[in-house]
């Protein structure tokens, strides 16, 4: 991946389904979240007379800082198999979870791409 999110079963999202609320978790809870924040940053930038960020890819890895490091964790779900977290860069969590604060400094001060 090349952003990660809060998604697991001990600290479910909160959500209204039919007049109750349930805890939701995995890849489909942590995808809309982080979309969430991608949009809150384009809504700044374009508040600010700039432009829509775009393909996010080049702007993720330039700004490893703007990110929360997940050192630990591990995705197997039977045996040894799979990813762990590290320091830095991992396959498991890439660089971590957005950091809305650093990533909105980092979202307005790159350059526009007209």
């Amino acid at each position: 991946p090349d952003v990660a999110a809060l998604g697991g079963d001990k600290n479910p999202y909160c959500i209204a389904l039919q007049g109750a609320f349930s805890g939701v978790s995995g890849t489909s809870a942590a995808c809309p979240v982080v979309a969430g924040v991608f949009a809150k940053l384009n809504g700044l930038r374009l508040k600010a007379g700039k432009s829509s960020m775009g393909f996010l890819n080049p702007f993720i890895y330039q700004n490893p800082a703007a990110f929360q490091d997940v050192t630990s964790g591990k995705n197997s779900w039977i045996g040894d198999s799979g990813f762990t977290a590290v320091s830095g860069w991992d396959p498991l969590t890439s660089f971590g979870t957005p950091d809305y604060e650093g990533l909105a400094k980092a979202s307005m001060s790159m350059f526009d791409i007209e």
